[in-house]
């Protein structure tokens, strides 16, 4: 178990995750994990996967379907980046 301090962030609060929870969750920095409240003061943070350009295959070929969709534009046109 890991204890984690609370700091002030601008008007947000942030945390610094010790080095063994990025290595059990598999973050660096800019990633994306979820979190869910359990109740009371519990929550699971969850980690996403990797984005799919860090993804490496040995000895397996990939079909073409899983090729497409792998080179694939996810970005829609009409998105817009966020406004803080």
């Amino acid at each position: 178990m890991s204890s984690i301090k609370i700091r002030k962030v601008g008007n947000s609060l942030g945390v610094i995750f010790p080095k063994e929870i990025q290595e059990a969750l598999n973050i660096t920095e800019g990633d994306a994990i979820d979190v869910t409240v359990l109740g009371g003061n519990r929550v699971v943070l969850d980690s996403h996967l990797p984005h799919h350009s860090n993804w490496t295959f040995k000895d397996e070929k990939l079909s073409s379907e899983d090729q497409k969709w792998l080179d694939a534009d996810l970005e829609d046109e009409n998105d817009k980046p966020p406004r803080w």
